[in-house]
């Protein structure tokens, strides 16, 4: 390549502007982010943020104790216990216990792209803490990470690090003698216990009586999400009548959540008539909608069942007298239930006892959601209680094929259903046995190169407002297969998302210049990465002399600076101007110019022409009015060292150009 190829200016000699695109914003996208913003639960939490939460909250299981002295001796535990008593939690609070606001934190999700496809490869920084939860793994996947276990476990004692592993009762057979030793089973907490911790954390205080006088046993003897689930009831109970007494708040929020499985099932057997129960199913899923609204959507299931009745309609029972023979109430023109919790207990009598018909209510759902006899609200309710039964009975799919059909603009006439997409997306992603389900396709989106813009921008607000919190390494991951797909409008784009990400946490800095690093030695490197290196590459994130160790002093982490400035020097020189002044102006506040000086030597040193080009980059800046001479000097120094000459003993009492020349 000829010289000029390498000069370090545009084509006026004026450096270039690398921004990040900030002048592009089309309103249709911000109506995206709105969405998702609105539609996310509660504010975003950081995984920290969570622990913090949990841990007011929080009642040791029995024998917490004995896992703690294990964790703290060997750095290692395998917490087992049954389903349902807060294996996960446990295992937060032991590691919460070792931490404090500077301690790397990560939840490892089971997947291959937050693995990087095998554990023994995954980075164990200094102090850090890890949990690993293999209690959804399949057989195959959780022998590949036991035998994996082994090696990570010396990453985890010589980086200083802490490792809880929860491991489902069921595999315990499985564990070799060699980790067979850190094994520690956990039980149940109290249920009454935990109640109480949840209700005092939001000021709410129980007498003992208060809880005699509610019959509360089959609550408090169920799984621990459940007794949280009830808490949050007596929360909005005194949130709507805070005038009232904590006994009754209890009492209601206990009637709200009462079993109506054995109702529901009783009149059930009463009614055989598969039109009769499609107008059940049709309440249930639609109730607080018009009764007309309810009516035809029952119709459209016994269509698509293909339920024939050999008898004329209007020789039928009217659907009016089917309602009231239903217990089903019509209220200023809507359905309604006279029972808390009715609706809830017929979907799940239908979802438990046809699941050959799950895949008809997933078509169903998609067709109803349709009808103009829905309002907003009713589709909303709609959706919410189909993702919500789909989940609990496993069938993650067919909430990923409707979120399909409703965010793809264009296909299947979906656009107006684009926000319900988004809702049933954010609750997949938010549920704690199935998000990794939802993770993956949001995997999936990010490496498709003709994503549709509005999907592009919805992938970019899920990472940042639902994934990053708890999996943010995932969103990293996300986040930039995006960015070097996508055309760079947006508000804010998959880029400018990430360096946010990156720059907020020096491990995800490091997960992304380890990827820039890998791309920019790619034969043909993907354009938006070179981009993204001089977006992170602000030498005060890696220079920063307040902590005891620079992170361009770690050899890995300055190796793989080189790397890419090396890769931009070659390939997009028309890029590094404004970051170029950076590392020099910033070598000049230092106490030692060498630590970012000698990165941009050694990445220019294969190239006598790119050397030069860097010392008049160099000589040309410190002429101007912000410019050190003494930096540009150790630079030309440097330089000489490169090529092996021996470097001159500058004396700073001599004008710069005498210096410099």
């Amino acid at each position: 390549m000829s010289e000029t190829q390498y000069e370090f200016h545009d084509a006026q000699g004026s450096p270039i502007n690398a921004g990040s695109g900030d002048q592009h914003i089309n309103p249709v996208y911000i109506s995206i982010h709105e969405s998702v913003r609105q539609q996310a639960k509660g504010p975003r939490l950081t995984a920290k943020d969570d622990l913090h939460w949990l841990n007011l909250r929080f009642v040791p299981p029995l024998n917490l104790g004995a896992a703690r002295n294990q964790l703290r001796d060997n750095r290692t535990v395998l917490l087992v216990g049954p389903p349902g008593i807060g294996r996960r939690t446990a295992a937060k609070m032991l590691l919460n216990e070792l931490m404090d606001d500077h301690t790397p934190y990560a939840v490892l999700a089971d997947e291959a792209d937050a693995l990087y496809e095998r554990l023994a490869t995954a980075t164990v920084h200094a102090r850090h803490r890890l949990i690993l939860d293999l209690t959804a793994s399949t057989e195959e996947v959780f022998r590949a990470r036991l035998r994996e276990l082994l090696t990570f476990r010396v990453a985890v004692q010589t980086n200083d690090a802490y490792l809880v592993v929860v491991v489902p009762e069921a595999r315990l057979h499985q564990i070799d003698s060699e980790l067979n030793q850190h094994i520690v089973r956990i039980g149940r907490p109290r249920g009454e216990l935990v109640l109480r911790r949840h209700l005092e954390a939001a000021e709410i205080y129980l007498a003992d009586r208060d809880l005699i006088a509610t019959d509360l046993s089959a609550h408090l003897a169920g799984p621990i999400s459940e007794i949280a689930d009830l808490a949050r009831d007596v929360i909005s109970e005194r949130d709507r009548d805070p005038e009232g007494q904590p006994v009754s708040w209890l009492s209601r929020a206990v009637s709200a959540v009462a079993d109506r499985s054995k109702e529901v099932a009783d009149l059930l057997k009463t009614q055989s008539h598969g039109r009769v129960r499609t107008v059940l199913l049709s309440a249930a899923m639609c109730h607080g909608a018009s009764s007309d609204a309810v009516f035809f959507a029952s119709h459209r299931l016994v269509e698509m069942l293909r339920l024939t009745d050999p008898n004329p309609r209007l020789e039928q029972d009217g659907y009016r007298t089917q309602l009231d023979e239903l217990r089903i109430d019509v209220a200023n023109n809507r359905v309604d239930f006279n029972k808390n919790k009715y609706g809830e207990a017929l979907r799940k009598y239908f979802w438990d006892n046809y699941p050959d018909l799950r895949s008809s209510f997933c078509e169903w759902v998609d067709a109803t959601i349709r009808m103009d006899l829905l309002t907003h609200r009713d589709r909303t309710n709609l959706v919410d209680r189909f993702v919500s039964e789909a989940l609990r009975t496993g069938s993650p799919r067919h909430v990923t094929w409707l979120i399909e059909r409703w965010v793809f603009p264009g296909a299947h006439g979906s656009n107006r259903l684009r926000d319900y997409g988004v809702r049933a997306l954010l609750a997949g992603l938010q549920h704690e046995h199935h998000g990794r389900w939802f993770r993956q396709l949001v995997y999936e989106w990010s490496r498709r190169s003709e994503l549709p813009a509005d999907v592009g921008q919805l992938l970019v607000d899920a990472c940042t407002e639902v994934i990053a919190p708890n999996f943010p390494s995932q969103a990293v991951v996300r986040l930039h297969n995006r960015a070097r797909r996508e055309d760079g409008t947006g508000a804010p784009t998959a880029r400018q998302a990430l360096v946010r990400l990156a720059w907020g946490d020096p491990m995800l800095l490091r997960l992304l210049l380890a990827r820039l690093d890998e791309g920019l030695q790619r034969q043909e490197p993907w354009q938006a990465d070179f981009f993204l290196f001089l977006d992170i590459a602000d030498p005060s994130r890696f220079a920063d002399y307040r902590v005891s160790r620079p992170l361009a002093a770690e050899p890995v982490v300055r190796s793989q600076l080189v790397t890419c400035w090396r890769a931009a020097m070659f390939a997009r020189p028309d890029l590094i101007p404004p970051r170029l002044h950076d590392w020099l102006a910033a070598a000049g506040q230092t106490a030692s110019y060498d630590l970012l000086l000698g990165i941009l030597v050694e990445a220019a040193s294969p190239s006598i022409t790119l050397l030069a080009s860097l010392h008049v980059f160099a000589r040309d800046w410190s002429h101007a009015a912000q410019g050190r001479p003494e930096v540009a000097v150790r630079l030309s120094q440097l330089i000489d060292l490169a090529q092996g000459l021996q470097a001159t003993d500058y004396v700073f009492d001599h004008a710069p150009e005498e210096a410099l020349r």
